[in-house]
């Protein structure tokens, strides 16, 4: 496995660094990502994608997407101190993994392909009602 470092548009101090390392396997000129990222849109654990280091820096500023993997990817944002360790045991049970970026209160989600669509909607449902700020950079748990 390989850390590849993404380049990040930063606006208006968001996100609050330039750029997100996360782990992936390399299978020739293709990347597959083993990790769930807190900051890049459009790529979730497993997808496959092509991308070429920037020969200066070696950050990845564009990345084609080949194969998706299935995940969707939630971003919760915890801006009023709430307590996420129930949602945080809700989310693990039901076969979800999680990072975060504790500075600023924040957790990516993996939600895998196998997840239910009406547990994980309902499970997005009750964050919100609790209060938690989310957005959904990756969605492909569409209902049937």
């Amino acid at each position: 496995m390989e850390k590849l470092l993404f380049a990040l548009d930063v606006d208006d101090g968001w996100p609050p660094v330039a750029a997100e390392g996360v782990w992936c396997e390399r299978d020739g000129e293709l990347y597959s990502l083993k990790n769930v990222p807190l900051f890049i849109r459009g790529l979730a654990v497993g997808d496959v994608f092509r991308a070429q280091p920037d020969p200066v820096n070696g950050q990845i500023f564009e990345f084609e997407l080949v194969r998706p993997a299935g995940h969707s990817v939630v971003w919760v944002l915890n801006n009023d101190g709430l307590d996420f360790s129930r949602p945080e045991k809700c989310l693990l049970e039901l076969g979800c993994s999680l990072a975060s970026f504790e500075k600023f209160s924040m957790f990516a989600v993996d939600v895998p392909a196998d997840v239910q669509c009406d547990e994980i909607n309902a499970m997005v449902d009750s964050l919100e009602e609790a209060g938690f700020a989310l957005a959904f950079p990756v969605w492909r748990h569409e209902a049937a």
